[in-house]
């Protein structure tokens, strides 16, 4: 069964590290980490990545966006 794991979580680096061009640590010890992937009129507008961390290794992300740094669905 951890061989099944590792290959599922390399998998879900390789895809963030694909579509969105940000280099992932190898190991990090913060719960989550928020990558900003596009920010418009003056900040007024961000897309944020956020990946989440367990034992240093990658679980699992999501895509939010903001508008006056609130979140919109």
């Amino acid at each position: 069964m951890p061989v099944c794991k590792d290959r599922f979580l390399h998998l879900i680096r390789s895809e963030i590290e694909e579509f969105y061009k940000i280099m992932i640590p190898d190991y990090n010890e913060e719960g989550q980490r928020v990558y900003i992937l596009s920010s418009c009129f003056s900040g007024i507008y961000k897309k944020k990545l956020f990946v989440y961390f367990l034992s240093g290794e990658v679980i699992g992300y999501k895509i939010c966006y903001f508008i006056f740094c609130k979140r919109i669905l």
